[in-house]
């Protein structure tokens, strides 16, 4: 028996002995598979898991005037990220982080809903705060060891040197969302910051500049040891402007002023927004723009994508039709009775009388106007505009200009008409197949109620006569809506109706005008320059069109817009003081947009337009501006075009010596 458990003793020992033995041998193979075989890929892990790669952001480049003045630059900064693969405890370093940043904004959950946002990419740093200062990147270097995955990192900021000075043409950066892997941003990523609207946006690419790299290793704690090596980041392209600063700051503070004084008349109380364009007329170079009101940049720039009814301002083109058709003579008088003789009577506010083509465009006569529209016709008118490029955007190179793509929008060219009815058409039929459809409603709930035949007989005749009556109505609505009416050319002639326009668009026409219908395609930047100086690229004059009139129509015209600003026309309290070698030629405007809020207790409101050029005999500036319930154009956007003119010719000097 003894004999038997001792055999099964060593049998056992044995077994145990050979587990042993080839576990040894695993080890023992093992350990020389990462010795001989792995060693330089474990070396590299080891590496990698010691060495950190930080980013060091490029700063963006400059944004200059024409004259030399920097508007926009970077200005250092810092930044708190979370490297997700760095990243221990995540409850507990999110909640201390919090703490450190003492931002009401920045809570344990809006720090972990960055993280889960950026849940598809976390191999880059999560971007916590921006613009920390120095006392908050101190603190969190105390707490380091609290704090693994938390990294600071040099970030610029961006500095708009003058604040809302030329805001809307400038614009603003934005984080990166919608943009990503779009055309154009391929080389983006999560976290970015990038142009959202204006110059910051269009030359985005040039602005950037590319980033550089720091070789750093650490030790357990996360700390830095040493630096390995240095890629040093690439800055932006500097983007000079065609604008000038003190034309820019002129139009800009002048603006303001006007809708502060017009703000104090009961007439004018509403006004507070419009937009003002200064234009190189032989060039295309737009010198300054102004949108207001100027406190919120990521609102519209109303210089291009706001739209107006050009009021009188329009009545150039009016004229120039009926010239070159032959339906008047400058010379010619058409008596002005206080309204026109066809319906729907429009009024004249210019004096009673007659009125040649000078004096009717220098006191603003609508029934005169009205009258060469008639003989004109719409189609001429519109030919007019399309030559003078009123029928398409500029391509002024920033982003977002309104295309008056929209029916209701842009010059009343056939097409646009034809697109016009249409849209006419189908929302008169939607309406009154909703009538139609309301009226079947209810009598069919009528009658599923009545028990009385009579009674039902009664409410089915009723409901065919109501509908009788709609379908009646429908067919007057939709010949009307679809059809060009003669008051439709009246309206338009005098710069009403269906048809409106973008601020720069009427600042190249007028200076097309100026420029004997040579149209440039109207540019804000003159060149791009890299850090060291050398020009990237350099922007030239682009003509975009020559209005086919003849030279004599242009002629007339301009001399009528000299004489607005003669004694007698409207402009001339405006420029009277001038000298002679300076004379202005000018139209103003006073436009009925017809919006609900532009009649408010029996008071009519109206927009302010002012279109300009100088000097008259050889023009080398050209304006147009509107202010929003403005009532009229030298009261108002007038009042800009004088002060910026005043600073372009240098008369402020004269008057300050």
């Amino acid at each position: 028996m003894e004999n038997k458990r001792q055999k099964k003793l060593e049998k056992d020992l044995k077994i145990y002995l050979y587990i042993i033995t080839f576990l040894f041998i695993v080890l023992l193979s093992r350990l020389g598979w990462l010795q001989m075989v792995e060693a330089d890929a474990l070396r590299t892990r080891a590496e990698a898991n010691r060495i950190r790669l930080v980013t060091i952001p490029a700063s963006r480049g400059n944004i200059i005037t024409s004259d030399g003045v920097v508007l926009v630059t970077d200005h250092p900064s810092f930044q708190v990220s979370i490297t997700y693969l760095g990243l221990k405890n995540q409850d507990q370093v999110v909640n201390k982080l919090a703490e450190v940043l003492e931002d009401p904004e920045i809570t344990p959950d809006t720090i972990n809903d960055l993280i889960k946002a950026r849940s598809s990419r976390l191999f880059e740093p999560i971007v916590i705060k921006r613009n920390i200062p120095i006392e908050t990147v101190t603190k969190i270097e105390n707490y380091r060891n609290e704090l693994p995955g938390v990294i600071i990192e040099p970030a610029p900021v961006r500095n708009y040197l003058y604040g809302d000075l030329a805001g809307h043409v400038l614009g603003y950066l934005g984080e990166i969302n919608e943009e990503l892997n779009q055309e154009g941003y391929e080389d983006y990523k999560l976290g970015d910051y990038i142009g959202k609207v204006g110059i910051e946006k269009q030359y985005d690419q040039y602005l950037r500049g590319h980033p550089g790299y720091r070789q750093v290793e650490v030790n357990v704690h996360n700390r830095p040891i040493r630096e390995i090596t240095t890629i040093a980041p690439e800055p932006g392209n500097d983007i000079v402007l065609t604008i000038d600063f003190d034309l820019q700051r002129v139009m800009d503070n002048s603006f303001d002023e006007v809708l502060e004084n017009l703000q104090k008349d009961s007439r004018t109380k509403k006004a507070n927004a419009g937009a003002a364009v200064l234009i190189d007329v032989k060039t295309g170079k737009i010198l300054a723009m102004t949108t207001r009101p100027a406190d919120n940049i990521r609102v519209q720039n109303k210089a291009i994508q706001g739209r107006y009814i050009p009021g009188s301002t329009f009545k150039m083109i009016t004229g120039i039709a009926a010239l070159e058709e032959g339906k008047v003579t400058p010379e010619e008088t058409i008596y002005n009775k206080g309204a026109y003789w066809y319906p729907p009577y429009i009024k004249s506010v210019a004096p009673i009388g007659p009125m040649n083509y000078y004096t009717a465009m220098s006191k603003s006569d609508n029934t005169y106007f009205q009258e060469i529209g008639r003989r004109a016709g719409i189609d001429a008118i519109a030919r007019i505009g399309v030559e003078f490029g009123l029928d398409k955007p500029t391509g002024i190179d920033l982003p977002y200009e309104n295309s008056g793509s929209s029916p209701m929008q842009g010059l009343p060219t056939k097409e646009k008409r034809e697109q016009y009815f249409q849209w006419a058409a189908n929302t008169v039929n939607k309406r009154f197949e909703n009538r139609i459809k309301q009226v079947e409603e209810k009598y069919q709930g009528l009658l599923a109620q009545e028990k009385n035949a009579e009674e039902r007989t009664k409410l089915t005749r009723q409901r065919d006569s109501e509908i009788r009556t709609l379908r009646s109505q429908w067919q007057i609505d939709l010949n009307w809506n679809t059809r060009w009416h003669d008051a439709d050319t009246f309206n338009v002639a005098i710069g009403q109706g269906r048809q409106n326009y973008t601020p720069l668009q009427l600042a190249n026409f007028v200076a097309a005008l100026a420029n004997d219908g040579v149209r440039y395609k109207p540019y804000v930047v003159d060149r791009i320059v890299d850090s060291e100086g050398k020009v990237v690229q350099q922007f030239h004059p682009e003509v975009a069109g020559v209005a086919q009139v003849s030279q004599q129509s242009i002629d007339i015209t301009k001399e009528a817009m000299r004489r607005t600003c003669q004694p007698g026309g409207t402009a001339w309290g405006l420029f009277y003081t001038f000298p002679q070698d300076i004379q202005v030629a000018a139209k103003t405007g006073t436009a009925q947009p017809g919006q609900a809020d532009y009649k408010e207790n029996g008071v009519q409101y109206f927009d302010g337009l002012f279109l300009a050029y100088a000097p008259a005999d050889d023009p080398q500036i050209a304006f147009a501006g509107v202010v929003e319930f403005g009532r009229t154009g030298s009261g108002s956007a007038g009042l800009v075009a004088k002060a910026v003119f005043e600073e372009y010719f240098g008369l402020n000097q004269e008057k300050n010596e």
